[in-house]
């Protein structure tokens, strides 16, 4: 149940912050951009969350992250219809995310990993 939580508030931190960055570059919709984050949630959740995180450091988790963020931005293009997702959309928009990850790593070390270790030793 833990991790349905995190990945809730995964996908609504990535979702606002590729809504306010996206829709200011770039004319993706507004459900273009929440299939994006649908994408990016996921895979950066079982990538950076639950594989590079417990296994690293929060910064190489939020640089994980932000890396599969721009992957899929930048992929999107093969995906949609025209190019709507600049490089520099891809960018910024990563390095938003990668900021925002930084934190939402704090939360996730917090209530996922650490109940999930007392678990184990008890």
């Amino acid at each position: 149940m833990r991790h349905i939580s995190a990945l809730i508030i995964k996908f609504i931190m990535t979702a606002v912050i590729f809504e306010i960055v996206l829709n200011i570059m770039t004319n993706l919709t507004f459900g273009q951009i929440l299939w994006l984050s649908v994408i990016t949630t996921v895979l950066s959740y079982a990538i950076g969350d639950l594989l590079m995180l417990p296994l690293s450091n929060n910064t190489v988790a939020s640089i994980t992250d932000a890396l599969i963020a721009f992957v899929v931005l930048y992929m999107a293009n093969l995906w949609l219809d025209y190019t709507q997702v600049g490089i520099v959309d891809a960018i910024i928009s990563a390095l938003v995310l990668g900021a925002g990850e930084y934190f939402f790593h704090k939360f996730v070390h917090r209530m996922i990993f650490s109940r999930d270790m007392r678990r184990m030793r008890s």
